[in-house]
């Protein structure tokens, strides 16, 4: 190789290195003014609302988690307004879960009795989601040393094995039907623009209220 060939060959290696040197601190600059995302799920999670039906079954009976607006929480065998829950992370595996119909927030006292509150307590109404391997979950109080379960009933009676794993399902209730006033009940839950939301579980923008027509 004659020496100016040689001298070509050394220049232009000294520019590739250069520039090659050049793209690594320009990419290395851009990754430290802008921060790594976070691909922790929870963390995505954390601000968003989940509208779920929580199903249970055994060998003998099947039932869906409801929140009546006396605070009464059961079982049904179907799918209704009651049943569908907003469900929330308020921190890693916490949950909170209320009645979407009835605004009640899913609550467990220090008798491991489920009730329905119009108010969020933390130590009640906070539940760790444990998922299994099979797509169910299970929820224990956070407070107290029990998990969520429900009693299947015959003839309006407890009867059988307790369920304790439930599998979140999508709704197919049309969101409309939770704005038209159910009859079946004697009292009716307070207005969705009077309880209190403290982690803004209800979507105000699709409530219509009289008051805010003009």
């Amino acid at each position: 190789m004659q020496r100016g060939q040689s001298y070509f060959f050394t220049q232009h290696s000294a520019v590739m290195g250069l520039w090659l040197l050049a793209l690594v601190l320009s990419h290395f600059g851009r990754a430290l003014a802008s921060p790594v995302r976070d691909n922790n799920p929870l963390l995505g999670f954390s601000d968003q609302v989940r509208l779920r039906h929580l199903y249970a079954d055994n060998d003998h009976s099947h039932l869906h988690l409801q929140i009546t607006p006396e605070g009464e929480v059961s079982g049904t065998q179907e799918k209704n307004l009651y049943s569908l829950l907003e469900i929330k992370a308020v921190k890693p595996s916490i949950l909170v879960i209320r009645g979407m119909k009835s605004t009640r927030y899913l609550c467990m006292d220090a008798r491991h009795h489920l009730y329905g509150s119009m108010v969020y307590k933390e130590h009640d109404c906070n539940f760790r989601e444990v998922p299994l391997a099979d797509g169910y979950n299970l929820y224990f109080s956070e407070k107290y040393p029990a998990p969520l379960t429900l009693t299947p009933t015959k003839g309006g009676h407890p009867s059988g094995k307790q369920m304790a794993r439930f599998m979140p399902l999508e709704s197919t209730i049309p969101l409309e039907a939770l704005y038209v006033v159910d009859h079946s009940y004697d009292t009716q839950p307070r207005s969705y623009l009077d309880i209190e939301d403290p982690f803004g579980m209800i979507d105000r923008s699709n409530i219509f209220s009289p008051s805010l027509d003009s």
